[in-house]
Order: structure tokens, then C-alpha cells, then sequence
């Protein structure tokens, strides 16, 4: 499944009323790998900018960080768009994302702020994408079920940006600096950034529940 979630600035936002979903593949077990594919392209696939609202993002920015200092900016790959329109040579669907780059203060400053609404607006009316002046920073999350069938939970901290105290599956976002380690900063390739997708949410299992369920 890719979705997008969008705020209305205000800590602890929740998303029953502004949530997009992009895909559902339908298969009820997922996808493998090899029926995924990725198309990174930073400067195609980057955020567009919208001028009247761009001097907001800095604004909203420091504003949330002299509230809490424990936040701090990061780069994340934005996912401009995502289907399923190719085959491969059994005939089976693949999944295709499309993929280039963003971060953290970005997304704080346009999917979580007070002008998510009128960016959609003004994304579909300009670019014919009410995405296109949105940050969508890839997340990762995965459903663990433990060997007596039960789903592992976990209470998100009170002090993040997103959704604090609340219930949650573990997660995080893929990581672009994990790609420069095997890449380079500016050589990105579809492979990597395609195995830190999947890699990603096995290093969140890991970190937040336990290595033991990788076993």
C-alpha cells in the first residue's frame, strides 16, 4: 500500500480527514522484491516550489524546533508517484515508484503545515498534481505478528512532530544517506535505492522491537 498523510500544523495531528491513497497492490501477502521496481531521479521527481508559500517553510521550521529542540532535518526520498501499469515476462503486475528526494523540515513545512490545503489546491490547478508542491517523504511500516498471533504495537514518543502518544506499528522512513554509503552522494542507482526500501524497514524491526523476530 502508498499513501500520503497531510496535517493542519498542529502537534500530535492526526489524519482521518486528509489521508490519499496512492496504491493498493491487492496481492493480500504483499509483493517480492522482484516485482517492485524504482525510477530515482532527484531533479525530475524533486518537490516543485510554490513561491508565496515558500518563505513559510522556514518560518514553520524554526517555530517547531524552539518548541522542541529534539528535532532536527535530515534528507528522505519523495515519492512522486507510484503504479502499476507493467508486466513482467509471466505476466505479473509490477509495481513501479517514482522517486527522488526531500526532507524533513521540507515535510514539516508543507504536508504538516497549515498550508498543506491550499498547496494541494494550487499543485493540482498549476501542475495538474495536488502533490507537486508537497515534500511525501517515503515511510516504511510493517505488521509484526509474533508466533501466537498477536500484532506487535508500539506507543510513539510524546515529544515527536507526528502522531505523539499514539499507537503505532513499527516504522521509520528509508534512508537516502544509507544509499550514499553504497553510492555516493550524487550517484544514486534504481538497485540501491530500491534494496534500502526493503532494507529499511528490516533495520526498523530490528532497532525498535527486536533482532530476535528476524530470525
Amino acid at each position: 500500500m502508498a499513501s500520503s498523510s497531510i496535517g493542519n500544523g498542529s502537534k500530535g495531528t492526526t489524519y482521518e480527514d486528509d489521508f490519499f491513497m496512492f496504491l493498493s497492490c491487492g496481492a493480500r501477502d504483499g509483493l517480492p522484491k522482484s516485482r517492485v521496481r524504482v525510477d530515482f531521479s532527484s531533479e525530475k521527481y524533486g518537490r516543485k516550489v510554490e513561491p508565496s508559500t515558500e518563505p513559510n517553510i522556514a518560518r514553520f521550521w524554526e517555530d517547531h524546533k524552539r518548541n522542541n529542540p529534539r528535532l532536527f532535518n535530515g534528507s528522505k526520498f519523495r515519492m512522486q508517484s507510484v503504479d502499476m501499469l507493467e508486466r513482467d515476462g509471466e505476466g505479473n503486475n509490477l509495481v513501479t515508484f517514482r522517486i527522488g528526494l526531500t526532507d524533513y523540515r521540507d515535510f514539516m513545512g508543507t504536508n504538516m503545515s497549515r498550508d498543506a490545503a491550499y498547496l494541494r489546491q494550487e499543485g493540482q490547478q498549476s501542475c495538474g498534481d495536488p502533490h507537486a508542491y508537497l515534500s511525501q517523504p517515503v515511510g516504511v511500516g510493517a505488521v509484526v505478528i509474533t508466533s501466537d498471533e498477536q500484532v506487535v504495537l508500539m506507543r510513539r514518543s510524546s515529544w515527536v512532530s507526528e502522531g505523539s502518544g499514539l499507537l503505532d506499528c513499527p516504522g521509520g522512513h528509508a534512508e537516502p544517506k544509507e544509499v550514499a554509503k553504497v553510492c555516493g552522494s550524487n550517484k544514486f542507482t534504481n538497485h540501491a535505492v530500491l534494496d534500502e526500501l526493503f532494507g529499511s524497514i528490516v533495520n526498523e524491526i530490528r532497532d525498535e522491537v527486536s533482532e530476535d523476530v528476524l530470525q
